[in-house]
C-alpha cells in the first residue's frame, strides 16, 4: 500500500487488538498516523518498546508483525468496491466533523447508503431497551414519526425494539435516519432486522468503523455507542432497565456535552427504571415530540431550510407562524381532542379553530369527526 496518512489511518483501524485509548496514546508519542505506522513496523524492538511502557499489548504487537499488508491492504479495497461502501478516515475532508470532537474518534468510517446523512443539521439519538414493553414500542414510533417529519434525523444502532422501531418510523414517514453498527456495514445484524436493513441501504444510511465482513460481536456495540452519540447534537432516551447498554449511550453524551431527553415510564416497570432514574439526574422529561422540536429550534417546528431534504413533509414547503408551531408541537399520530388542543393553546378558541384551519389546508394534519386531530404523515 502506500504510504500516506489517509492508508496508514486504514492500517491502524485494522489493528483488532487495540484497546479504545491505545491510538490516542500512539498519536500523543509520534504525531501523526504515517509516523505511527513507520514506528510499528520499523522493527520488532520499537514494539516491544511500547509494550514495556504499557502503550500497547503484547498481543498488539504480535498481530502486528503477523499482518501481510498487501493481501489485507488489496482484500479491503474489494470489499469497499463489491459492496458498494464509502470510507472516510480523519485525514479525508469529508469526515464528520461532529466525530472530530469526541474522545478516541473512530479511525476510519464505513458507509453505505445516503453518505449525506452525516452531515445532517439536526440528528436525534433514539435508544432504548431491546425488550420494550407496548407502551416503549408504541412511544417511540410516535416520536421518530413526528421528529423525522420535522427535518430531525433519526439516529440509533438497528438493535431489536427500541432502535428498529425509531428506524422504521423514521422510514415510514420518509425521513432520515442513520444506523450505526457495531460490525461490517456488509453484514445485516439481527437478521430480524433484514427489511430495516435494506431499506437503509437505499434510503438511509449504514455507519460502522469495523471493516466489510467484520462480525457484529458484543464487545463492539458498547464501544460503537460513542459514534452514536457523536454524530447526534442531543439524545432521546425511551426504555432503559438500571443496568442497561443504553446508558453506555447517554455517558458518552454526557461526556460530549449532548442534551438528554427522557420518556418517562411507569415507576412499576423494569424497563422505565433506568429513564426514569435519568430524569432524576437532571435529563429533561419530555412527553411529546414538541418538547424536543421546542427545546431544539426554539419553537414547536423546524424551519423549511430544516426540514427540505429527504422527508416528504408539507413542512418542507411552508414556513409556520408561533402559534401554528405550537399547536402542532402538541399533536402525534394519536387523535387529539379539540378541547384538549383548546385548553394546551391558552384556551384561545378562535385562534385555534382558525389556526387548525390554516394548517389542514396546508396538510399538516387531518381532522376526524370534527373534533380529532393528528399529524398528518
Amino acid at each position: 500500500m502506500d504510504i500516506n496518512e489517509r492508508n496508514c489511518y486504514l492500517w491502524m483501524n485494522h489493528i483488532s487488538t487495540f484497546r479504545l485509548g491505545d491510538p490516542a496514546k500512539l498519536f500523543r508519542k509520534y504525531g501523526s498516523s504515517v509516523r505511527v505506522y513507520e514506528a510499528l513496523t520499523g522493527s520488532e524492538e520499537e514494539r516491544e518498546k511500547l509494550v514495556k511502557d504499557k502503550t500497547i499489548k503484547k498481543t498488539t504487537a504480535e498481530e502486528i508483525g503477523e499482518i501481510d499488508e498487501k493481501r489485507w491492504f488489496e482484500r479491503l479495497n474489494e470489499d469497499i468496491e463489491r459492496g458498494k461502501i464509502t470510507v472516510y478516515t480523519p485525514a479525508d475532508e469529508e469526515y464528520p466533523e461532529k466525530l472530530c470532537d469526541i474522545v478516541n474518534p473512530p479511525l476510519a468510517i464505513f458507509c453505505k447508503g445516503r453518505t449525506e446523512l452525516l452531515y445532517s443539521e439536526h440528528m436525534i439519538a433514539m435508544i432504548g431497551t431491546r425488550r420494550p414493553t407496548h407502551y416503549g414500542a408504541a412511544v417511540a414510533d410516535e416520536f421518530s414519526k413526528a421528529l423525522a417529519a420535522r427535518g430531525f434525523t433519526i439516529v440509533s444502532g438497528m438493535a431489536m425494539g427500541i432502535d428498529a422501531r425509531s428506524h422504521e418510523g423514521a422510514l415510514a414517514v420518509d425521513g432520515n435516519t442513520v444506523a450505526v453498527l457495531g460490525g461490517g456495514v456488509d453484514i445485516c445484524y439481527p437478521l430480524s432486522n433484514f427489511d430495516i436493513y435494506e431499506e437503509l441501504c437505499e434510503r438511509g444510511l449504514l455507519v460502522s468503523e469495523y471493516e466489510p465482513g467484520e462480525a457484529h460481536v458484543a464487545i463492539h456495540f458498547p464501544v460503537r455507542n460513542r459514534i452514536i452519540s457523536g454524530l447526534s447534537d442531543s439524545v432521546l432516551v425511551v426504555e432503559a432497565a438500571l443496568r442497561s447498554g443504553t446508558l453506555i449511550t447517554t455517558d458518552y453524551a454526557l461526556e460530549q456535552g449532548k442534551e438528554i431527553y427522557a420518556i418517562p415510564g411507569r415507576v412499576s416497570d423494569m424497563m422505565s427504571r433506568g429513564v426514569n432514574n435519568l430524569i432524576k439526574q437532571g435529563a429533561m422529561l419530555v412527553d411529546s415530540p414538541g418538547d424536543i422540536i421546542m427545546d431544539s429550534f426554539g419553537f414547536s417546528g423546524g424551519t423549511a431550510e430544516a426540514s427540505a431534504e429527504g422527508t416528504n413533509s408539507p413542512a418542507s414547503t411552508y414556513a409556520l407562524s408561533k402559534s401554528q408551531q405550537r399547536i402542532l408541537g402538541l399533536l402525534g399520530y394519536e387523535p387529539v381532542y379539540i378541547d384538549d388542543i383548546i385548553r394546551a393553546n391558552n384556551m384561545d378558541i378562535s385562534d385555534t379553530l382558525h389556526q387548525l384551519a390554516a394548517l389542514k389546508d396546508m396538510g399538516f394534519v387531518k381532522v376526524f369527526e370534527q373534533s380529532y386531530y393528528v399529524l398528518n404523515k
